[in-house]
C-alpha cells in the first residue's frame, strides 16, 4: 500500500510505531478477573508468556522499535521516535504525583 521503497518502509515504520503506542495501554479481556468491567477497576499486574508478549505489552518506545526493527530490517540512521499518544490513566511508583507533592512542599 505504500510502497517497499525506503519512503514506504519508512511511513510503515512510523504507522506501526505510531499504533504500538497507543495500543498496548489496552488490556485484553480475558485478562480482567470480573466480568462485566467497570471503569473503576484497576487492570490486574499482567505477566508475558514469552518474549514476544513482553515486547509487545512494554512502555517503552526502545522497545517499539525493537519490534518493527523484527518486522521491517533496521532503521534508517538518526532515526528517533517520539510517541503522540503519553497519556495513561495509572502513574508508576513514585511518579509525577509524587514529584509535583515533593515541589509543593519545598516552596511552602
Amino acid at each position: 500500500h505504500w510502497g517497499s521503497d525506503a519512503r514506504g518502509v519508512g511511513t510503515t515504520r512510523r504507522f506501526l510505531l505510531e499504533w504500538l503506542s497507543y495500543l498496548h495501554r489496552y488490556i485484553p479481556v480475558g485478562l480482567l478477573e470480573v466480568l462485566p468491567q467497570q471503569m473503576n477497576h484497576r487492570p490486574p499486574s499482567y505477566f508475558a508468556r514469552n518474549d514476544l508478549e513482553t515486547l509487545l505489552s512494554s512502555s517503552n518506545p526502545a522497545d517499539w522499535i525493537k519490534i518493527s526493527t523484527m518486522l521491517l530490517g533496521p532503521p534508517p540512521p538518526g532515526f528517533t521516535f517520539t510517541p503522540k499518544h503519553k497519556s495513561n490513566a495509572y502513574s508508576s511508583e513514585g511518579g509525577m504525583a509524587n514529584a509535583a507533592y515533593n515541589a509543593g512542599a519545598e516552596n511552602g
